[in-house]
C-alpha cells in the first residue's frame, strides 16, 4: 500500500485459502484483505496547532507506516513479520479497521482462532457495514465445530449485505450442522443458488434445498 492509500493485495495469497480438512466441500476461504480509508492520509498531513491533536497525527501516521510494512511482508509471505507490524500499527492506532481485519486473517491462518476472533470482532465494531470481520468470525467457529455460534455471525454478516454469497454459503452449512431448516433458511439457500456459479456449491444448495423442504413439510 502507498501512502495515498492505494494497497498491493498483500493478501493475493489468503484468497484462495481453504481448510480442507474442514468439511465434504472444503472450508470457504476466508475474505477481506483491507486497506485503511484514503482520506486518512490526507487527514495526517494537516497541520494541528493542538498538542493533543498533532499527537494523534503522529500516532496515525506511525500507523500507517507500519501497517505498509506488514502489507508488503504480507504479500511476499513473510506472515511472521507481518503481523509482528501489524501489531505495531495497532499499538500506534487501535482504530485501523485494515490492521485488525488483516491480522485476523494471519492468526486464522495459524489457527489461532481464540485470538483471531478477538480481532475479527474488533474490525466488525469499526466498519459496522462491512460484512466480511463477522463471516470470518463465523468462519472460525464453524471449523471448530460451534455450529450456533457460526449461524449467529453469518446472520450478521448477511444482516451488512444480504447477497454476501460466502456467508449464504457459511450460514446454510450452519444450519445442517444444527440439523435445522425452516422458511428462512430455505430463503438462504435460494439467494445462494441464484448467486452461485461454482459447480459444487450449487450442487451442495441443491441437496440442502431438499433437506429443508423436507423438514419443512414434516413440521406441518
Amino acid at each position: 500500500m502507498t501512502m495515498n492509500g492505494s494497497i498491493a493485495r498483500p493478501c493475493r495469497s489468503m484468497a484462495t485459502l481453504t481448510l480442507a480438512a474442514f468439511t465434504l466441500l472444503g472450508a470457504p476461504a476466508m475474505t477481506g484483505c483491507s486497506s485503511p480509508d484514503r482520506t486518512w492520509d490526507t487527514n495526517t498531513t494537516k497541520a494541528a496547532s493542538d498538542p493533543v491533536d498533532a499527537y494523534k497525527q503522529r500516532s496515525r501516521t506511525e500507523a500507517i507506516t507500519l501497517f505498509n510494512q506488514a502489507s508488503q511482508h504480507h504479500e511476499n509471505g513473510d506472515f511472521e513479520k507481518a503481523l509482528v507490524k501489524y501489531r505495531e500499527s495497532i499499538q500506534r492506532d487501535n482504530t485501523i479497521f485494515a490492521a485488525w481485519n488483516n491480522m485476523g486473517q494471519l492468526l486464522m491462518q495459524e489457527k489461532n482462532y481464540a485470538d483471531a476472533v478477538s480481532a475479527y470482532k474488533i474490525a466488525s465494531d469499526l466498519q459496522l457495514t462491512d460484512p466480511r470481520p463477522d463471516y470470518n468470525i463465523g468462519l472460525a467457529y464453524q471449523i471448530i465445530g460451534w455450529g450456533d455460534e457460526s449461524f449467529i455471525h453469518f446472520d450478521r454478516s448477511l444482516d451488512r449485505d444480504p447477497n454476501y454469497l460466502p456467508s449464504l454459503r457459511g450460514i446454510v452449512r450452519s444450519a445442517e450442522m444444527l440439523g435445522t431448516g425452516d422458511q428462512r433458511i430455505l430463503e438462504f439457500i435460494r439467494s445462494g443458488q441464484l448467486r452461485e456459479n461454482d459447480d459444487q456449491w450449487r450442487e451442495y444448495f441443491d441437496r440442502q434445498r431438499f433437506r429443508v423442504e423436507k423438514l419443512i413439510e414434516e413440521s406441518t
